[in-house]
């Protein structure tokens, strides 16, 4: 077979091609790194709209192919046996506008608390320092320890002095590169809105034209790939978007869930700054693990500053809003999506938090599950050439590890 390759003369061109651009790739990594840095930079800037769009759909999916099976159920028998067609138009145009609406509520609804929220606790901060340096007076006048009013004066004291001179050796003469900054911030602020403006644009074609653009990877996988290998590729391809799908799309709704529970008890129960508390509850959320303790801390501290009594009753209610989501909400929405162990998971926030950051503590769940099942896979089939499926067999016996696959295959649509 290998001699067979190489006598077709189009065949040797082709590898001489592909091996000629590896080559001439790596050098100029290599021996011009700006200018390959320069070209990487201007491919990712360009395809970035594309990249928005990109996710855009994936998230949106979900919800177009209900909103298009509601409108295929309303018309006639033989269009819920279609697919495409108007249905699916309306239902990415449908899908891009329920985004916009839920997207413009959450800004109407809670800026204006942010801003208030806000604006409050620095109003505050006059009045706090007050209250301290007042502190500060009854303990020099001896109705507690001289000796801790000592300590206490000489650290404000040093705390003063190193505010003053940071305030003069590095804000003030970088002030001016401060405000550079800012603009470049604003500047960078309306790009990613452009980028996002263009996404949903490019979303709705993703939407309407998704299982086209599915059958087009597919070809080209098949193409380049033998037949075994990309039935390898191709089932864990859609074990991935399983897990993505169901885990990521679940948190962002059972997080938002939570947020706006968080929100309505906040305002009922009178818990200051309400509507800044909802917005990190919900955010944090969306992290597994640790996102609850995230959100919970800087909120109790919050309200701390203002109440005492109310930071412990909110304390309260977040334990009970927490056990109401774990046992009910994120069930319900979530289930077992992902079939690791709280290890991994574990595992899965901290490695991939440290690489990239919010956005790894989000997917590095869904990311680990879709590793740990390629190991297993690999490892099932190097024990099954090797005779030694009574090993595996021994220690999910001995372990009781859950056999019940959380793969599926891909259905008769799929893979045709």
């Amino acid at each position: 077979m290998k001699h067979q390759f190489w006598k077709n003369n189009s065949n040797r061109l082709l590898f001489i091609a592909a091996a000629t651009a590896v080559i001439c790739l790596v050098t100029m990594a290599f021996y011009r790194p700006e200018t390959f840095g320069g070209i990487i930079n201007t491919l990712f800037t360009v395809l970035t709209p594309f990249v928005y769009g990109i996710v855009i759909a994936y998230l949106l999916r979900p919800l177009s192919l209900r909103i298009e099976g509601l409108l295929r159920r309303i018309g006639s028998r033989k269009n819920r046996e279609k697919t495409g067609g108007w249905q699916r138009t309306a239902a990415a145009l449908l899908s891009i506008i329920v985004m916009f609406v839920i997207l413009t509520v959450i800004i109407l609804l809670i800026l204006p608390q942010l801003v208030t929220s806000i604006s409050s606790i620095i109003s505050s901060l006059p009045g706090a320092v007050k209250d301290f340096q007042a502190w500060l007076d009854k303990l020099a006048k001896g109705e507690t320890s001289a000796t801790a009013a000592g300590y206490i004066s000489d650290l404000v004291g040093t705390i003063s002095t190193k505010l003053e001179d940071f305030l003069q050796t590095s804000i003030l003469p970088n002030l001016q590169d401060a405000i550079t900054n800012v603009t470049s911030s604003f500047i960078n602020i309306i790009g990613v809105l452009a980028n996002f403006g263009l996404g949903c644009i490019i979303s709705i074609y993703f939407l309407c034209s998704w299982e086209q653009f599915v059958a087009q990877s597919k070809l080209i996988l098949y193409s380049v790939l033998p037949k075994n290998g990309g039935d390898w590729i191709w089932q864990e391809l859609h074990f991935a978007d399983r897990m993505f799908n169901g885990f990521i799309v679940g948190k962002i709704v059972d997080s938002l869930i939570v947020g706006i529970l968080c929100f309505v008890f906040s305002v009922i129960f009178r818990f200051p700054y309400a509507a800044l508390i909802s917005v990190v509850i919900g955010v944090t959320n969306v992290i597994p693990f640790f996102g609850p303790y995230l959100g919970v801390i800087p909120s109790v501290l919050l309200i701390l500053t203002v109440s005492p009594g109310q930071a412990i009753g909110f304390l309260i209610f977040i334990i009970i809003l927490q056990q109401v989501d774990g046992n009910l909400i994120g069930p319900m929405i979530i289930g077992d999506k992902l079939g690791i162990s709280s290890f991994w998971i574990l595992f899965s926030i901290l490695f991939f938090g440290s690489l990239w950051g919010l956005p790894g503590m989000l997917i590095g769940a869904p990311v680990m599950a879709v590793l740990y099942d390629l190991i297993t896979r690999g490892v099932n089939q190097a024990l099954e050439k090797r005779g030694q499926m009574q090993m595996r067999s021994d220690y999910i016996e001995k372990y009781h590890e859950n056999t019940n696959s959380k793969r599926e295959k891909p259905d008769a649509k799929e893979q045709g």
